[in-house]
């Protein structure tokens, strides 16, 4: 599996997971969720999963999951600071 999008019930939002190579052609995943903050702007929070072989990459999107996206947004609030609408 290449690539997911899930949906977080709440707050309602979308999390992406996308396979690829970085520049120094190692396998990566990005994790991308798009949000609203408590002012109404737009935010895209995003990190990148690092991984030996294409198949721990794509076993990675496969195996991520609603809990696992609600983690990953979870933490990347914290670590930022951002509250956001519910």
């Amino acid at each position: 599996m290449n690539f997911k999008i899930l949906t977080l019930p709440k707050p309602e939002t979308q999390i992406c997971l996308h396979r690829d190579r970085s520049d120094e052609n190692q396998e990566i995943v990005r994790i991308t969720a798009f949000v609203v903050d408590s002012a109404g702007q737009e935010l895209m929070l995003e990190t990148v999963a690092q991984f030996a072989d294409a198949g721990s990459a794509r076993r990675f999107v496969f195996d991520f999951s609603i809990e696992s996206g609600r983690i990953f947004l979870e933490e990347c609030l914290n670590e930022d600071g951002i509250a956001i609408i519910r």
